[in-house]
């Protein structure tokens, strides 16, 4: 046996063996050292052929998923070994092999990733002049490209990495960039686990990506289409499934979204506080009303990702104000989205074959809630809302199977049964009522026979003979040709017909053939419904944008947000602007509002002064704040706005060093400058707090003084510059 795992180990050298062995997972050698510390499992030992004893450990099979998913997020990538053989029918040593690798950015185990928040794998191919990105949620079935030019890795590829977390990366033919962009990763994404995956020559992944994403490639770069099969071929491996349901491919594009870099996402607390990283005292907890998981993880790269274009800021906008007003269908609205579960991950672990009884529940409730959302939907006149309705199916076929199908309380883990209902499977009820009446069955069968023979008989059982008809010498009457002797007595003979023996085996079989036969019927069951899983997941994502929508509008009532107006002219007009995330956490005191005017004539750069404490960060924060509050179609704490959609925010703000790569506050400042003024242009709103303070006082006065007035002669970007230094500016 350790000879055959030995064996399937050299397949999988980089990961953790998760072998099976009757009711156990086995681990041995180093990975079970490893998982015997990770895991706090106890360590034992076993003969291997040597004097010292293998070091081994495991865990039961039917909660290996917790502890599978423990090893994952400490960024390990898990091997399951299965056992492809009954170990009572196998001759000898039962035969194994690894029926799926669990990776950090492939894990579809229920709650093994944030309800809320996407998770995403990423690659990285390229060469001389560009590099591809892709990166795909697995769970979600999503997937983005973007193309990086030399000259913008630092910049562009490593802002993307940022802003989207990946879980995991792979990447193949990176050249001259490998180090760096390796040495990034690691210091910055340090719960990242990186995977140099070269691929295989014979596979043509240009046909893999077109399999996905045939509608694209004709636009798609070679590059691009490279780095797509890569990944796809990546993930089908090491899922060892079907996942034909990734088909969404989006490019992160540049001119249809406000661009916000990493840093700025950070100083101005968006989706991350600045204290621990949390989500409490951030925009996003602010505005997140949300009901379902898709809404939730939508609304978050909503704003990561604005928009820039008034007529879609515009269109958002007009829904939202609906919602507000109709205080009716909103409450209607939340009431409903609240029973819908995170179907999207479901279709994903049906389409890969983990679903689990429970998921199926789920589906059917949230499709069973669909026409009563579409009902309130009908009532809408927003042009957003209505074309949404129209891409939510109510999918009636698949909620009917479910229904059919699927127990109301189903048992929870599909092997131990309970989970088919009553009336969908004529042999499946014959079985369980067999199994649950057969004594029932036996008297009747007895009496059939007495009665059709005329014989007094009785029936018996034993463990060798099985079950049998008892007939006594005393019965003279003729016994009919398909009663076939089984055994001799003194005074009777036994007998058994085929009916008999029939009834024996379905008897002695019935609980196992009732676990096999649900298995299969549920096996049926998902794959029926994998046929309809593309036409869902567009439902899924039309009922997540409804949920953001919501969720602006509630915010917008419970905090008494108003709606901005936007103008193609370069004008910038809050009037009694507040800081929403302030104002909803300051404690008995009222947040006093703000004005603020900027355009390119005479309010281009606004240098603000005054004391500590004063509130000059505060009032240059709300002012980025609101503007990618309203670029997201979101309404904001003012008494009015006019607003000129800006393409980037840019943001200094705070001191700090970088101790990892060994900057100083000061170099981290002039870093983070220098990148503000190479990348800003002049429909750009730039936040700088205190430049030059991590210098020397008469060096820091010159650096501010030199930013100003390179962004007034050479950016012309809207900028708000808080200074202590007393500057004087021409």
């Amino acid at each position: 046996m350790i000879k055959q795992y030995l064996e399937v180990k050299e397949q999988c050298q980089d990961k953790i063996l998760f072998f099976r062995l009757g009711d156990f997972y086995e681990m041995f050698f180093d990975d079970a050292l490893t998982a015997s510390r990770e895991l706090d499992l106890t360590l034992t030992g076993r003969a291997g052929g040597d004097k010292e004893k293998v070091p081994m450990c495991g865990v039961p099979f039917h909660s290996a998923d917790t502890y599978i998913e423990r090893l994952v997020h400490k960024g390990y990538k898990v091997a399951i070994c299965e056992q492809m053989e009954d170990p009572k029918l196998a001759k000898g040593l039962v035969d194994r092999k690894i029926i799926k690798v669990v990776t950090p950015g492939t894990i579809t185990l229920e709650n093994a990733v944030a309800s809320k928040k996407n998770n995403y794998i990423a690659c990285l191919m390229g060469k001389e002049d560009e590099i591809a990105i892709a990166l795909m949620d697995v769970t979600t079935g999503e997937c983005l490209w973007s193309l990086c030019v030399a000259g913008s890795i630092e910049d562009t590829l490593f802002d993307m990495l940022s802003v989207y977390d990946p879980s995991e990366l792979i990447y193949s033919q990176l050249g001259s960039y490998a180090e760096v962009i390796l040495d990034y990763v690691h210091t910055r994404l340090s719960q990242c686990a990186v995977t140099l995956y070269d691929g295989k020559e014979d596979i043509d992944y240009r046909a893999v990506t077109t399999a996905h994403f045939s509608e694209y490639v004709d636009s798609l770069t070679f590059t691009t289409i490279q780095c797509l099969g890569l990944l796809l071929s990546y993930v089908a491996t090491v899922m060892q499934t079907d996942i034909s349901h990734i088909n969404v491919l989006e490019r992160v594009d540049n001119e249809r979204r406000l661009i916000v870099d990493a840093a700025s996402l950070r100083h101005l607390e968006i989706i991350q506080n600045v204290r621990d990283g949390g989500r409490k005292g951030t925009l996003l907890h602010v505005l997140d009303r949300t009901h379902t998981a898709m809404g939730g993880r939508l609304l978050r790269k909503w704003l990561e990702f604005p928009l820039v274009r008034i007529a879609d800021i515009v269109r958002r906008q007009d829904a939202v104000e609906e919602l507000l007003q109709h205080e009716i269908i909103r409450q209607d609205m939340g009431d409903t989205l609240d029973r819908i579960y995170d179907f999207e991950r479901i279709l994903t672990r049906i389409e890969t074959g983990t679903a689990s009884p429970k998921d199926m529940v789920a589906l059917r409730e949230s499709l069973a809630v669909i026409p009563d959302l579409k009902n309130i939907l009908d009532g809408t006149a927003s042009p957003l809302l209505r074309q949404l309705n129209e891409r939510i199916q109510r999918h009636e076929e698949t909620y009917q199977l479910l229904s059919e199908a699927i127990k109301e309380d189903p048992g929870t883990v599909i092997r131990n049964g309970g989970v088919i209902r009553e009336g969908y499977s004529p042999e499946l009820d014959e079985i369980r009522a067999i199994s649950a009446n057969s004594r029932a069955f036996m008297q009747g069968l007895e009496e059939q026979e007495k009665e059709k023979t005329g014989i007094k008989l009785k029936i018996g059982y034993t463990k060798v003979f099985g079950y049998y008809f008892e007939i006594s010498h005393a019965n003279t009457k003729p016994i009919p040709a398909y009663y076939v002797r089984k055994q001799t007595l003194v005074n009777a003979e036994r007998y058994i017909t085929p009916e008999l023996k029939e009834f024996e085996v379905k008897v002695l079989t019935s609980q196992e053939r009732t676990l096999a036969l649900e298995y299969k019927i549920f096996s049926e069951v998902r794959q029926k419904i994998q046929e309809h899983i593309p036409s869902m997941q567009e439902t899924a994502r039309a009922i997540a944008r409804v949920d953001c929508l919501y969720s602006f509008s509630c915010a917008a009532h419970e905090n008494h947000y108003t709606r901005p107006q936007f103008t193609k002219e370069d004008t910038f007009i809050i009037r009694d602007g507040r800081h929403p995330i302030i104002e909803k956490y300051i404690k008995d005191e009222m947040f006093v509002p703000n004005d603020v005017t900027l355009n390119h004539k005479d309010h281009e750069v606004l240098v603000i002064t005054g004391p500590n404490m004063a509130g000059k960060s505060t009032y240059m924060r709300q002012v980025a704040v609101l503007t990618l509050m309203a670029q997201t179609g979101s309404f904001i704490p003012a008494r009015e706005a006019v607003l000129c959609p800006v393409d980037r925010i840019f943001t200094r703000i705070g001191a700090s060093d970088d101790i990892l790569t060994g900057q100083s506050t000061f170099m981290v400042e002039m870093k983070e400058v220098s990148y503000i003024l190479k990348h800003a242009t002049p429909r750009s709103l730039l936040i700088l707090d205190e430049i030059g303070r991590g210098t020397s006082t008469f060096d820091g006065m010159s650096i501010a003084r030199a930013v100003i007035e390179y962004c007034l002669k050479h950016v012309h970007a809207l900028t708000l510059f808080a200074t202590h230094y007393h500057l004087s500016v021409k």
